[in-house]
């Protein structure tokens, strides 16, 4: 369980993760070195998993968000799930329950672009039985996990 004093500096990270450790301790009432202390237990403990820019993918060109709905044969899920960790265009995969058992976001710079990758890449690499894809179409919010 972490403490008041951790909540805080978690909180401070989020807002900025670049935030130098002086600014940190003054914040939160603590010594450079104990914020130091802090942060290590909070990395080794898990509650810290990485510390990352995170960018804009429309400036990099990709400008199609697609949530890829995938049905999978059962008796080659482990085998699937290994080839799409694979596949660069996907950000994020998720199994799930219900008719779909993976769900997966992928950037692509266009529409023609996406087209070519379920045609050419999706369809014919990974055992697919059933598939939806959805185009998103705008952000309305897009947020992380926040203490």
């Amino acid at each position: 369980m972490v403490s008041k004093k951790d909540m805080m500096i978690l909180s401070i990270l989020q807002k900025g993760a670049r935030t130098p450790v002086s600014e940190i301790a003054k914040h939160v009432g603590l010594s450079e070195n104990g914020v130091r202390y802090r942060l290590e237990k909070l990395e080794e403990g898990g509650y810290i998993r990485n510390y990352v820019a995170l960018l804009n993918p429309k400036k990099f060109g990709k400008n199609t968000f697609a949530i890829f709905n995938l049905e999978m044969e059962p008796k080659k899920m482990k085998e699937s799930i290994h080839k799409l960790k694979m596949i660069s265009e996907f950000i994020r995969i998720y199994q799930t329950t219900g008719q779909y058992s993976i769900k997966a976001f992928g950037l692509f710079d266009d529409e023609e672009e996406l087209t070519d990758f379920i045609n050419g890449k999706l369809l014919s690499e990974i055992p697919v039985q059933n598939y939806s894809i959805e185009i998103i179409t705008k952000n309305i919010k897009d947020g992380i996990y926040n203490v």
